[in-house]
């Protein structure tokens, strides 16, 4: 394996490059049969769990080890970032919810959204008796109503 990887970390490096960009590939091309923006979004969560499921142990290494090496954190802050910037782009557009955020808001929101969505992954992994679709609709009522903000729509201003 060293004559691949320099190093253990050498390895990690590879391994969030390469499925950091599967994940990527996957969530941009999640479609679904019904055009809707809640039908695409729910596509793509759906997506992101099945992501998680397939590479369940890699994702559980990675967020042992991220904060054990400087690299490793950058390269996963980078994933991160990237994953915030699409996430922003349809928070802009409005995509799955009543109307679009503004920056700063969608930034923040992108953020928030990222480190909800991790946070479920790692509560899902140690609880594998939750069914992937189960798991799915309740990360999308969370990203709904948080894109519906307060009755219904972005508040503007805050």
């Amino acid at each position: 394996m060293y004559a691949y990887f320099d190093s253990k970390e050498g390895l990690y490096l590879a391994y969030i490059r390469r499925a950091g960009g599967e994940l990527l590939d996957r969530l941009v091309s999640a479609r679904s049969r019904d055009a809707s923006p809640g039908a695409r979004l729910h596509a793509r969560i759906t997506e992101f769990l099945s992501f998680v499921q397939e590479h369940g142990d890699g994702w559980k290494v990675l967020f042992d080890e991220v904060g054990s090496s400087r690299p490793v954190a950058d390269n996963v802050a980078a994933l991160r970032e990237q994953i915030a910037d699409a996430i922003r782009a349809m928070v802009e557009s409005g995509s799955g919810s009543a109307g679009g955020y503004a920056p700063p808001a969608s930034d923040a929101i992108a953020h928030a959204l990222v480190g909800a969505g991790e946070s479920l992954a790692n509560w899902w992994l140690d609880h594998p008796d939750a069914a992937r679709d189960e798991v799915a609709s309740w990360y999308y009522a969370v990203v709904h109503a948080v894109l519906a903000g307060p009755r219904g729509g972005p508040v503007s201003g805050r």
